[in-house]
């Protein structure tokens, strides 16, 4: 798997389910009819990738962290499936959660992390 230039391994699994790829809007007129306009979204599917029981290190913790606080507004994603997309950072959720493996008093570059979810948005 590849977020921008950071190597992950394919252990990651997509959990964002089913994306619809419509969307519709409702709001009253004045008279008090209900209007109802549907439109095909053009972007913003999430991609949801989660490590499971899959460790990683510290450094690509790192790595990733210092790649989400770029502000890059779009990058390419290569997908443990292979599939390739064009991406950004899922900055309205939390894009990146991690968790230590073990309570370390000093977590070093080398210290596993295990069960890390990353959130992104397909453009």
């Amino acid at each position: 798997m590849l977020i921008d230039t950071i190597v992950l391994d394919d252990d990651f699994q997509r959990i964002d389910g089913y994306w619809p790829g419509h969307r519709i809007n409702t709001q009253y007129a004045s008279n008090g009819a209900l209007l109802v306009e549907m439109a095909e979204m053009q972007a913003g599917e999430p991609i949801i990738l989660n490590s499971g029981n899959h460790w990683i290190r510290k450094s690509k913790v790192d790595a990733l962290l210092a790649h989400i606080r770029q502000g890059l507004t779009s990058f390419n994603v290569t997908l443990p499936d292979g599939s390739s997309h064009t991406a950004m950072w899922d900055y309205g959720n939390q894009p990146l959660q991690a968790e230590y493996l073990t309570r370390e008093t000093y977590p070093t570059a080398n210290s596993w992390m295990v069960n890390v979810q990353l959130r992104l948005i397909k453009l």
